[in-house]
């Protein structure tokens, strides 16, 4: 009788209804580890800068974008109207290489998706389970599951569909942030040691663009593109501040207004970039000071709370135990 129920079990998980489930969850899951490896392990910064150094060597330039227009129809109720808050999320989009002119509507509608996919699934798998479509044990899960924990899974799932987006965006940016601040020290000694060489600007930032290629990146990438939009015939000025601004970091703001005041009051750029190297050596090696300074004050704390529960127990054991003994 047990050989007979093992034979109808074996008989249920083996039917081609069953197979077919497990063929598309096993597909499922191929194409989202694929998707997940191809974004995790593809350097848009790189790609990106090649591209830069391919134009600026053709001697064409890729600057030119679509103009992007006000929402229509549908899109209204899915893309905000105010055109400053899609320039500023266009902004923070072409942060992380996404600087395509419809950047902004995949951004929404790609929100919009994951928002919408758990809610979907939950009532698909509902539908699917009173329609006898599913298999049988997958059916009862679901019927022994109440329907307001079904409820709670797809609102949960449509928060985090809707607002994963924008989180993963925000650490983008911020390890971006990072890289450029930390690589961004020895680009401008390269700058500067490319202008004392007898180099004009141009032909520095150029260069250390190129030669930044595979150490980063991304400050090649802004590099290029300072060159290319100068040698589309924009101001360099506005390029600079335009530049640091995408950087996001403060050492950017001020090498773009250190170059600023020398192309723009005559003075010597390489005296100006020595000055401003050095004061920026002196800027790290204050920001190292200040974190070994703020060690003590933090290990004194984490002590503080491993260590005050242990001697709270040595101290108040004794008398605890002494009250239950006479009391």
């Amino acid at each position: 009788m047990r050989s007979a129920s093992l034979l109808t079990d074996a008989t249920l998980y083996a039917s081609p209804q069953t197979l077919i489930m497990f063929a598309a969850l096993a597909a499922f899951a191929m194409l989202l580890f694929a998707a997940v490896g191809l974004v995790q392990t593809r350097d848009h910064s790189a790609s990106r800068m090649r591209a830069l150094s391919i134009a600026m060597n053709e001697g064409r330039s890729t600057l030119s974008k679509g103009k992007e227009s006000a929402p229509r129809g549908f899109k209204k109720a899915l893309i905000p109207e105010d055109p400053s808050e899609r320039a500023q999320i266009r902004f923070q989009l072409a942060k992380v290489g996404f600087d395509r002119a419809d950047s902004v509507e995949i951004f929404f509608l790609v929100r919009l998706c994951l928002a919408l996919l758990p809610p979907v699934s939950v009532f698909a798998a509902i539908f699917l389970t009173q329609s006898g479509l599913l298999p049988a044990f997958i059916a009862d899960k679901i019927e022994a599951t109440s329907k307001l924990r079904l409820l709670q899974v797809a609102a949960i799932g449509a928060g985090v569909g809707f607002y994963g987006p924008g989180f993963w965006l925000y650490s983008r940016i911020k390890a971006r942030k990072e890289k450029i601040s930390k690589a961004f020290p020895n680009a401008l000694d390269l700058v500067q040691i490319s202008v004392e060489a007898g180099m004009g600007f141009d032909a520095a930032i150029n260069r250390v663009g190129n030669e930044l290629g595979r150490v980063a990146p991304e400050i090649a990438y802004e590099f290029l593109l300072l060159q290319l939009e100068i040698q589309a015939g924009r101001d360099r000025e506005s390029a600079l501040f335009d530049m640091a601004e995408r950087m996001g970091i403060d050492e950017a703001r001020s090498f773009a207004l250190v170059i600023a005041q020398s192309l723009q009051f005559g003075t010597s750029l390489t005296a100006a970039l020595k000055t401003y190297a050095i004061e920026m050596r002196q800027m790290r090696e204050l920001a190292a000071q200040e974190k070994a300074n703020k060690l003590p004050v933090q290990m004194s704390g984490v002590m503080s709370v491993l260590m005050l529960p242990a001697l709270f127990l040595i101290t108040l054991t004794p008398i605890i135990i002494r009250y239950m003994a006479i009391y």
